[in-house]
């Protein structure tokens, strides 16, 4: 059973992460509008969100119709969990993992379980499970859009041969890093910090591929020189910057494998 809003779960679970991840901190941490919550929280609400209604689509699989839908404490949680102080990868880690769960569950429901009726006492309404799977599917939709802007995730895999010249042209001002190829979980950057490298940790394991230049790599707390041509490696979760660059200095920036690194 795979039906369209399956695949619409399945393309946020690969897209959404990325999304979070070119989001500055601070921009996670505030408030979308005066006592609402923060993008960091509205994730944490989809978690939230995911854990209960896991559980209601398997309870709703193996109980007798009709299964009743039971409303659960959304702001409490929230500020149980406390998400927005909690790394934010740990957040995107486990949010990525409850619905590549959640998906695992919609591609095994039987056809004939699609109808069995549903009852939501708290919204007055019967309905079945395939509503309560599809609507599902659309309130974190809502959510990713609340975050991110936008549904329209900016994929380019079209590329298959980008040149520094080529690559060079996507920077601005403002803009010292650019996609240029993606492919999976593979993400392909350049990347060329004036003055200042301000990196944070990344959710994925990355590559860096030196352009041009020379200078110091700070990576889990071990300095190292490096020069144009090297290759530096750096695992999923772990502090690292450039330091001490020459004005010159560019980078090809890879990263790839699973939110947490391989």
């Amino acid at each position: 059973m795979n039906p369209i809003f399956t695949k619409r779960l399945k393309t946020l679970v690969e897209h959404f992460p990325v999304g979070i991840l070119k989001l500055k901190e601070e921009d996670l941490k505030l408030p979308i509008a005066t006592g609402k919550w923060s993008k960091k929280e509205i994730l944490g609400h989809l978690i939230d969100s995911a854990r209960v209604n896991l559980q209601r689509f398997l309870e709703a699989q193996h109980s007798p119709a009709p299964y009743i839908v039971k409303r659960y404490m959304q702001d409490e949680l929230v500020k149980l969990n406390d998400y927005q102080n909690i790394p934010t990868l740990e957040i995107i880690q486990l949010w990525k993992n409850l619905n590549q769960q959640i998906a695992n569950v919609f591609d095994r429901v039987p056809e004939v379980e699609l109808s069995k009726r549903v009852e939501i006492p708290h919204e007055d309404r019967i309905k079945d499970l395939r509503f309560i799977m599809e609507d599902y599917v659309a309130h974190l939709e809502h959510h990713v859009k609340q975050i991110l802007g936008s549904l329209d995730f900016d994929i380019k895999k079209g590329n298959r041969q980008v040149s520094v010249e080529e690559a060079m042209q996507l920077l601005g001002d403002d803009t010292r890093f650019a996609t240029v190829i993606e492919n999976g979980s593979m993400i392909v950057e350049i990347y060329e910090p004036i003055g200042k490298d301000h990196q944070t940790p990344h959710a994925q394991d990355e590559l860096y591929v030196i352009i041009s230049g020379n200078g110091e790599f700070l990576n889990d707390g071990k300095i190292t020189e490096f020069k144009t041509g090297d290759v530096l490696f750096v695992p999923a979760g772990v502090e690292h910057r450039f330091e001490k660059f020459t004005e010159d200095f560019k980078t090809w920036v890879i990263f790839y494998g699973a939110i947490g690194g391989e």
